[in-house]
């Protein structure tokens, strides 16, 4: 029965169903660490789902690895900082950094606006066995202030794109360039449903 209704799912339903898995997944990296302590939660991230685009069996490595991050920088546009292209590698290094499942909790605070007041609500969600594989590649940044900017990322799975396109923030901080609290609450909502997020407006 459940083939069934696969069969008769729509491409959106497919679509919806790809985009959400993979949110999880780096939910999951973003909320777990190597140090043994389960990482804290952020705020609210618009996630798009978007289909990969398509390349011939030649080409789809290298594009994959691209989308990836491969020490290519994203496209940086706006204005506010005095030095754009430094910020902008920045906000991606930043992102790359919290949403790595190495990266310690307590640097993953520090790297989160607002960060101390989600660390309990981090502590909620376990960890996935695929958290491991994922990865996040910044691949633009538009700057609306000389503090705040809109960050475009794809969501990798072992080095595959899984959510292109995906929607955040970032925030000036304390002269760190921070993921938007705004941005992991939206990712925290995908895993929680209707069930409101301590933290999260």
């Amino acid at each position: 029965m459940d083939t069934d209704r696969e069969r008769t799912a729509g491409p959106r339903t497919l679509v919806f169903r790809a985009g959400t898995a993979a949110a999880v997944l780096l939910l999951a990296a973003a909320c777990s660490s190597s140090g043994g302590t389960n990482p804290t939660p952020s705020p609210t991230a618009t996630t798009q789902a978007g289909t990969p685009p398509a390349a011939s069996p030649s080409a789809s490595g290298s594009v994959a690895a691209a989308a990836c991050g491969n020490g290519t920088p994203p496209t940086v546009s706006g204005s506010g900082p005095a030095d754009t292209a430094g910020a902008a590698a920045k906000v991606a290094t930043d992102y790359a950094q919290f949403f790595d499942p190495a990266t310690s909790a307590s640097t993953k605070i520090g790297l989160l606006q607002n960060g101390t007041a989600f660390a309990p609500v981090m502590q909620m969600f376990g960890k996935d066995p695929q958290a491991a594989q994922t990865t996040v590649s910044v691949t633009a940044v538009n700057f609306t202030s000389a503090t705040t900017a809109d960050v475009t990322f794809n969501v990798c799975l072992s080095g595959t794109v899984a959510l292109p396109g995906s929607k955040g923030k970032s925030v000036l901080d304390g002269g760190v360039w921070k993921v938007g609290d705004a941005t992991l609450c939206s990712l925290l909502q995908l895993k929680a449903g209707a069930t409101k997020i301590p933290g999260c407006s």
